[in-house]
């Protein structure tokens, strides 16, 4: 009996073993793989357009010429969409040279708090809450610092939760809130524009919030739109805006279009999630469907943007 026990338990502990000798041989060669230069380099690129962001606007809130102190705001949120560029291009260059690395997934994490969390919070408070009374100003700064705060906790949710999620996003990304916010400064500097705290707090604590919300926005939605007979009439509908956009962007001035574009984006986030689980779920029951019926998660079906 004791000798059939032992062989029982023999075969158990050759696997335990088996599986402990692969996962450490894992660790080592992840361990020891070489970084990617190329793709680094341009990660710190994204951080360098971050802090020459920040150095922009706090240089243009200590002039008193308007036109200087315009165009350096105007450098800063540009700056911020640059940072977005680079960031859309290490991924792309660590994809095509397969030198993905966890090295390089928490150098980007690190550079785009700074790009896409302190530089928008940094220019928003410079550009501003100069002109605003104390109150305000306490409060307009409270937002900020809680605007850097959620792109801290959304990129880190993304590290954790959804770096293997290709359908969506959960929660409104980083770089894309930080594009509303330049383009908002832009739109102010071409329109000559100045907004009270009530235009710019509210929205950008808004951003906020659904950059650690639930909310879910388009990822890869192009390759549905072109092979889904039902998005069809969708695709078309985003060709002839894009054409209408890009005119109208070629005739004017681009930051009078680029606003709309991006603050489109978080607009549409939102209303899918909500026609998604509100009003289809209750066409659905009035029209005596089940929810087995549905989609059981939008990971399986692709539609959940």
């Amino acid at each position: 009996m004791l000798n059939q026990k032992k062989s029982k338990k023999r075969p158990n502990i050759a696997r335990g073993l088996r599986l402990a000798t692969a996962q450490r041989r894992r660790k080592l060669i992840n361990r020891h793989r070489p970084i990617n230069v190329l793709a680094s380099f341009i990660t710190t690129l994204n951080l360098y357009c971050g802090i020459a962001s920040i150095f922009a606007a706090i240089e243009g809130m200590g002039l008193e010429d308007a036109a200087a102190q315009a165009a350096q705001f105007q450098k800063a949120a540009y700056f911020i969409l640059a940072a977005m560029v680079v960031d859309t291009l290490d991924g792309a260059v660590a994809r095509m040279t397969r030198s993905a690395s966890e090295f390089g997934k928490q150098l980007d994490s690190l550079c785009d708090v700074v790009s896409f969390g302190v530089a928008p919070a940094v220019l928003i408070y410079t550009m501003f809450l100069p002109g605003e009374q104390g109150y305000f100003v306490r409060t307009g700064a409270f937002i900020a610092i809680i605007y850097a705060i959620c792109t801290a906790l959304r990129l880190a949710r993304f590290n954790v939760f959804q770096s293997d999620i290709r359908e969506y996003f959960i929660g409104l990304p980083s770089p894309a809130a930080a594009a509303t916010v330049a383009t908002f400064a832009l739109f102010t500097i071409a329109t000559k524009f100045t907004p009270s705290f009530w235009v710019f707090g509210p929205p950008m604590l808004g951003l906020a919030i659904l950059m650690v919300s639930t909310v879910q926005f388009p990822k890869n939605k192009m390759k549905s739109l072109l092979l889904s007979p039902r998005l069809g009439f969708r695709f078309l509908v985003v060709c002839a805006v894009a054409i209408a956009v890009f005119d109208l962007a070629r005739r004017q001035d681009p930051a009078l279009v680029l606003f709309p574009v991006t603050a489109a984006y978080a607009v549409y986030g939102m209303c899918d999630t909500a026609y998604r689980r509100f009003f289809r779920r209750t066409l659905g029951s009035s029209s005596g469907v089940s929810d087995s019926t549905t989609p059981a998660s939008p990971a399986k079906t692709g539609d959940a943007l």
